[in-house]
């Protein structure tokens, strides 16, 4: 919700305070506010205090993430472990990512037979 065609000036202490609830969302700030997306990236550009707190309350966001994750895993939570395990480069190293190599005695599978061995008709019924 927006004050269409009206324009109001936000006070910088309630801006940084409606970043800090949104959790550095912009669509929650404006939500907050009353403003329009524009409105607020004016406010934004103009103000490096704005846009280091949008950027703070973005990463402080990803780390609570991270932080929680870890509290899951060390509750043996199955969902915690399997997507840490997927999606940390150690995890996908000792096999846990979600890509599978396909081989055939250690040389790659040629893609037409495998497509045609699985699509050719069983003529073992006709007979």
């Amino acid at each position: 919700m927006t004050n269409a065609g009206r324009k109001i000036k936000i006070k910088k202490p309630a801006l940084l305070e409606a970043i800090k609830t949104a959790h550095g969302m912009k669509t929650g700030v404006c939500e907050l506010l009353g403003i329009s997306r524009p409105t607020l990236d004016r406010y934004i550009e103009a103000d490096i205090e704005i846009q280091e707190a949008i950027e703070f309350a973005q990463v402080r966001k990803v780390d609570r993430a991270e932080y929680k994750l870890g509290e899951a895993i060390e509750r043996g939570e199955a969902w915690a472990i399997q997507l840490a395990l997927k999606d940390s480069k150690r995890g996908r190293e000792r096999g846990f990512g979600n890509a599978m190599d396909i081989t055939s005695g250690g040389k790659p599978l040629n893609w037409k037979d495998f497509i045609n061995a699985n699509t050719e008709p069983d003529n073992k019924e006709s007979e």
